[in-house]
C-alpha cells in the first residue's frame, strides 16, 4: 500500500506540470490548424442554418441531398443574375470610389481644419491619410488570406465549406448518433436535449443575419440614392455585405457614406448622418427583433468584442464566425454551470 500510496503522491505532484503542457500544446496545434477550424465552424454554422429547411422538405417527401442541389443551385442563380444585372454599375462606382478615396479624405480634412479655424483652435489638428485606413484593411484581408494559403487557398475553402455544410445536413442525425455513443449513458439523454436549442441558436442567427444584412443593404441603397450621394449603389451593396459583422460593419459603411457625402456638400453630409441614425433605430427596433429574436441572445458590448477578436486573430472570417461561436459558447455554460450552480 505504501508504493501506491507513493506513486499516487508523485503523481498529484507531477499533474499540474502534464495539464500545463498539455494544454499549450492542445493551443499550439489549435493555432496551427485555425485555417481548417474556421472552415469547419463557418460550415456547422451553415448547417445549422439549412437543416431545418432540410428537415421541412424531408416530411414533404424530399431527400436532404436534393434541398441542397436546391438550395445551392438557388444560390447560384441568384449571384448570376445579380452579377449580370449589377456587376458592370457597381464595379463602374466600386473603381470610382477606390480612386477618389485620397481625395474624399483631403476633403474631410479640409472642412474639419475651416472648422477648428471658425472656433480659434489649431488648424493642423487632423490630418486623414488613405494610408491611416488602407493599411489596417489590408492586413485584416491578408491575415485571412494567409488562413487559407492565398487566392487558390480561399477556392478550395469555400469548395470544402460546402461539400462539409451539404454532409453535416445530410448526415446530421447519424453524425450526433455517433457522437452520443462516445459519451455515458446517463449523459447521453441531457446532452441530446441541447442539439435542438443549439441548431436553434446558431441556425437562427445565419438565417436573421442574413435577412438583416439584406434589410439594411436595401434601405441605406435607396436611402442615399433618394439624398443623391454617390456611389450609392456600392455603398448600399457595402452595407449589406459589412453588416454580416453586427455594430462594426455598420460603423464602418456609415463612416464611408458620410465622408463621401460631406465632400458634395456638407447639409448632404448631415442628412446622410440622420440616414443612418434612422436605419440604426429601425435596424434595432424594428428590423432585428422581427428576423433575429431572441436567438443570439448576446450583450452588445461581448458581440463587439467577440468580432475584434476574431478580427484580429483570424481575419475577416473569424470576424464572421465570432458570434455564434460565442453565443453557442455561452448557452453551453449557462446549461451546464450557471443553472447547475444557482439551482
Amino acid at each position: 500500500m505504501s508504493v501506491v500510496s507513493e506513486v499516487k503522491g508523485h503523481w498529484r505532484q507531477a499533474f499540474p506540470v502534464f495539464l500545463f503542457f498539455g494544454i499549450a500544446l492542445s493551443l499550439a496545434l489549435i493555432y496551427t490548424l485555425r485555417g481548417l477550424i474556421v472552415n469547419l465552424l463557418i460550415a456547422i454554422t451553415l448547417a445549422a442554418g439549412i437543416t431545418p429547411v432540410a428537415e421541412w422538405a424531408e416530411k414533404k417527401k424530399i431527400p436532404r441531398i436534393m434541398t441542397i442541389i436546391l438550395l445551392y443551385a438557388s444560390f447560384l442563380l441568384l449571384y448570376a443574375c445579380l452579377a449580370y444585372f449589377l456587376a458592370p454599375a457597381l464595379w463602374e462606382q466600386a473603381t470610382q470610389l477606390y480612386q477618389n478615396i485620397p481625395h474624399q479624405m483631403s476633403g474631410l480634412t479640409s472642412w474639419y481644419n475651416q472648422l477648428l479655424t471658425v472656433t480659434g483652435q489649431t488648424p493642423d489638428a487632423l490630418a486623414l491619410e488613405w494610408t491611416d485606413i488602407r493599411d489596417p484593411l489590408l492586413k485584416m484581408i491578408k491575415q485571412t488570406l494567409n488562413l487559407t494559403a492565398g487566392l487558390v487557398g480561399l477556392l478550395l475553402s469555400a469548395i470544402l465549406i460546402l461539400f462539409l455544410t451539404a454532409y453535416f445536413v445530410i448526415e446530421a442525425d447519424q453524425i450526433w448518433k455517433s457522437l452520443l455513443s462516445w459519451l455515458p449513458k446517463h449523459r447521453r439523454e441531457r446532452v441530446a436535449s441541447l442539439i435542438v436549442p443549439l441548431g436553434q441558436t446558431m441556425g437562427g442567427y445565419v438565417r436573421g443575419q442574413i435577412l438583416v444584412s439584406i434589410c439594411v443593404g436595401l434601405f441605406l441603397g435607396t436611402g442615399l440614392t433618394i439624398l443623391g450621394v454617390h456611389y450609392s449603389l456600392v455603398l448600399g451593396a457595402l452595407a449589406g455585405v459589412l453588416n454580416l459583422m453586427p455594430f462594426v460593419g455598420s460603423m464602418l459603411t456609415a463612416s464611408f457614406a458620410v465622408v463621401v457625402a460631406f465632400n458634395q456638400d456638407p447639409m448632404l453630409g448631415l442628412m446622410t448622418v440622420g440616414l443612418f441614425v434612422l436605419e440604426q433605430w429601425a435596424e434595432s427596433n424594428i428590423i432585428v427583433p422581427q428576423l433575429l429574436g431572441k436567438c443570439v441572445d448576446v450583450h452588445p458590448v461581448i458581440i463587439l468584442f467577440a468580432i475584434l477578436i476574431g478580427a484580429t486573430l483570424m481575419g475577416i472570417m473569424g470576424a464572421l464566425v465570432a458570434v455564434p461561436v460565442v453565443a453557442t459558447g455561452l448557452y453551453l455554460v449557462n446549461e451546464f454551470y450557471v443553472k447547475p450552480l444557482n439551482r
